[in-house]
């Protein structure tokens, strides 16, 4: 209570938001119609119900004033002290409506000192409360969001270097190999018959030519471009469950997290019950029976809210549970009191709906804690500092996700080689034997046939070429855009000879983002740069006169999110500053 007073001095200031108060209006109406229905005055429902109608109504109007009032004095930010009284005012002239409305109607009231009493706790207490929450709900979800970021980045990190990860990479490569070398072998076969039936060189190339055609390996490149994408569309009904289901896990996580290390106070606990039970208890209860509860009840909260403190100080497995039953036995104490109360007081003591008292209390007053806990300021703090890892659910769904991007992107690569090595190898040797066989030349024949089958027998040795130094990788991926855009490059020179397996990646990276850019944004110019962040990591930015952004969904699902996610654990953005686009791109490439 010390601190309560003494922040009606304090200079720190809150921002404060209307835009949220119609839902709180709301929400008391409703709260204050199910107290007087609770009084059993059946008799006056339909008044009861038009009352609250019309009282609503008042408590918008009164609060868009308030709220505009605010906006024309540029209150943007205010003291405890003027929320305080600005919520004292709201309320008190609300209850003034409310008492002319109810005479206006004919329903009974209580007194002026117990609403007296109730004006003072809801807007001195709850209206501050509530207003300081909505006036830092922005920052609250810039946190949550920053968290969530840095979650996602650490754990798709931590996923790709797995020993699952690496298994799953290993399967996925054994797959398309046996069905890339089976295709070849087949179509080899066929060539080598084709080429065993007799004959000149002109009815051999006509016996091999419709196998030239590689349909086979044309419909697995097909297959391999559009499977882990149907997959991924399948995904798509099971991914709002699975968001709650993950956001629910990694709340946990952090609820425990902000207990261990921010605890709040005992007294913190035991104020918020008696805030929320003291206006019942005024609206209800005589003085001869406030003098029996009240007493009862603050012993009982201090000895429960005593055992919630201590609790907290227990680095146990078991603190979330034992936390969760005790702040709800503490919602239940004034329960606990009305049975009391009901059986030594039975015929004046009032009957309140065990349904309010044994469940919507303790539940209101457990959500409300927990809430509180995790959306201080202290709390907000820790997020952004705290080392924070990942829960086993969201480490196994995470995975899931790199598996699948993964598979996806792999599979893509090999549908792109197969259609652009394989394929157009397939098709020019066509043309070249179809000319050699008119004019006779068996050994160009035989030459040319005999490359072919080289390269069904090892058709994946130029995929699995070692890369090339950075800056090649770089300018091979660029050359077939020549003409088309026109690129202002630049790469640290201490870069520019790194040869890893991370160079490819750097390469897919690079080939994505232009054709984005030409294809989707329909620019003319791009400046790209390649420069060292870090001991390990490099950075590519790019900034082009893109006329248009990337659809949403294109930036969450399509294929090059995936492949920009795989090479940079998450770490990157696209976003529009003025007339250009800005592409950022952070990966880890180890010399």
């Amino acid at each position: 209570m010390r601190k309560l007073i003494s922040a009606l001095d304090a200079d720190t200031k809150y921002r404060v938001d209307f835009s949220l108060v119609p839902i709180a209006i709301i929400i008391i109406e409703i709260s204050v119609f199910i107290t007087q229905f609770t009084r059993d005055i059946y008799g006056q429902l339909s008044k009861i119900v038009l009352l609250r109608i019309l009282h609503t109504l008042a408590m918008l109007l009164i609060s868009y004033l308030v709220a505009q009032n605010f906006k024309k004095l540029q209150k943007a930010e205010v003291n405890y002290r003027t929320i305080a009284i600005t919520g004292f005012l709201v309320i008190a002239i609300g209850d003034v409506l409310h008492g002319l409305l109810a005479s206006l109607l004919g329903v009974e009231l209580i007194g002026v000192a117990r609403r007296f009493g109730i004006i003072l706790i809801q807007g001195c207490i709850w209206f501050p409360a509530f207003m300081i929450v909505v006036g830092n709900r922005s920052e609250i979800i810039r946190g949550f969001k920053e968290y969530e970021q840095r979650l996602f980045i650490a754990t798709r990190a931590r996923s790709r270097t797995s020993n699952d990860f690496k298994e799953m990479q290993k399967a996925v490569q054994d797959r398309i190999d046996r069905e890339l070398f089976a295709a070849c072998h087949r179509l080899k076969n066929s060539i080598v018959d084709g080429l065993n039936s007799g004959g000149n060189l002109a009815e051999k190339y006509l016996a091999i030519r419709p196998q030239l055609v590689g349909e086979e390996l044309r419909r697995l490149s097909r297959n391999l471009e559009v499977f882990e994408s149907k997959r991924g569309i399948t995904a798509l009904f099971k991914r709002g469950y699975k968001s709650f289901y993950l956001w629910q896990q990694q709340f946990r996580i952090l609820y425990r997290l902000t207990i261990l290390n921010t605890p709040m106070r005992q007294s913190t606990y035991a104020l918020v019950l008696l805030a929320i039970v003291t206006p019942p208890y005024i609206y209800f209860y005589s003085v001869s029976e406030l003098l029996f509860a009240f007493p009862i009840l603050i012993i009982s909260i201090y000895i429960l809210t005593f055992l919630i403190s201590s609790v907290q100080e227990r680095n146990s497995d078991k603190v979330l549970r034992n936390l969760t039953i005790l702040i709800f036995i503490t919602g239940l104490l004034p329960f606990a009191i009305n049975l009391l109360g009901e059986r030594i007081l039975k015929h004046t003591w009032p009957h309140f709906p065990v349904l309010i008292t044994a469940l919507f209390l303790p539940l209101a007053y457990y959500l409300f804690m927990v809430a509180m806990q995790v959306l201080r300021p202290s709390a907000l703090d820790l997020v952004r500092s705290e080392e924070l890892m990942a829960g086993e659910v969201l480490q196994d769904e995470v995975t899931k996700v790199v598996n699948n991007e993964f598979s996806q992107n792999l599979s893509h690569q090999w549908a792109i080689f197969i259609h652009g090595k394989i394929l157009t190898r397939l098709a020019a040797t066509s043309l070249k034997l179809e000319s050699i066989s008119q004019l006779g030349d068996e050994k160009s024949f035989m030459n040319t046939t005999q490359s072919l089958i080289d390269l069904l027998d090892a058709p994946d040795l130029e995929f699995e070429e070692l890369p090339l130094d950075l800056q090649s990788q770089v300018i091979s991926r660029l050359n077939p855009w020549v003409g088309l855009l026109d690129i202002d490059l630049h790469i640290d020179d201490e870069l520019k000879l790194i040869e890893t397996p991370q160079v490819r990646d750097l390469g897919q990276v690079i080939e994505e983002l232009i054709s984005n850019s030409i294809r989707h944004g329909k620019s003319k110019k791009m400046e790209l740069k390649i420069y060292s962040v870090g001991a390990n990591d490099v950075e590519i930015m790019a900034s082009d006169d893109a006329l248009l952004l990337p659809l949403k969904d294109e930036e969450k699902s399509g294929l090059g999110t995936r492949i920009f996610n795989l090479a940079s654990d998450g770490r990157w953005s696209l976003k529009r500053e003025g007339s250009s686009t800005i592409f950022r791109l952070t990966m880890g490439i180890n010399s």
